[in-house]
């Protein structure tokens, strides 16, 4: 998306919680994250600051998490990645990955608490837990798997080493941002015609410049 990402820059296009936690970091074709400089969540700190940033962390006391919660935090990432691009691209979600799903999201319910928010009764941790943005984005992604309206209308962007996913409400939406993959994309379209016209003005030249017929002497 850009080349230095921070939890307070990184922009928040997925439409849940879940999603914007995935986007977090730039995705390769094979579903690697994409180095650290493009990372929202690449140093234990930044987990209570992304937290904040999307509001489920209030005030200055939080505890920052370890960097054992970090390598938790990460691996729970690419396991949702992995599983909405599977459910995006109309594919089986892996085995492995829906039990790292469901091992981080019974370990949330686990240390849980039913409090009432919202009109009705929600899992609720305390603010200051270094595992509150595990805990949450492990729940939502739970929600979103049982949610099939929203399913269906979940995308993944087209855009060379994006990979973001985000739900499309308008029916029409391809990039997860116009202003930054659907601009690349325009722009390299442009590029390859320019190049086409080029080639083409160059063949047409050659086939029209004058020929000798008399042979050299």
């Amino acid at each position: 998306m850009i080349d230095q990402v921070t939890p307070e820059t990184i922009r928040l296009l997925g439409g849940r919680l879940c999603l914007d936690f995935v986007n977090s970091v730039d995705w390769s074709p094979s579903g690697e994250p994409l180095g650290a400089e493009l990372d929202a969540l690449r140093d234990p700190p930044w987990l209570t600051r992304w937290g904040r940033r999307v509001g489920l962390v209030a005030g200055a006391g939080a505890r920052n998490p370890g960097a054992g919660e970090l390598r938790k935090a990460h691996e729970l990432r690419a396991a949702v990645h992995a599983i909405l691009s599977a459910v995006a691209d109309g594919e089986r979600p892996d085995p492995e990955d829906l039990t790292t799903l469901a091992r981080h999201h019974a370990r949330a319910a686990t240390e849980a608490v039913l409090a009432r928010g919202d009109g009705g009764w929600q899992l609720s941790w305390a603010s200051r837990d270094p595992r509150l943005v595990r805990f949450e984005a492990a729940v939502d992604a739970v929600a979103l798997l049982a949610d099939a309206a929203a399913l269906a209308r979940l995308r993944r962007c087209p855009g060379r080493n994006c990979g973001w996913l985000f739900l499309d409400t308008s029916g029409r939406r391809r990039w997860c941002s116009m202003q930054t993959c659907g601009s690349r994309e325009k722009m390299r379209r442009l590029r390859e015609r320019a190049k086409a016209d080029r080639r083409d003005g160059r063949d047409a030249a050659r086939r029209t410049a004058p020929r000798s017929d008399r042979a050299p002497v």
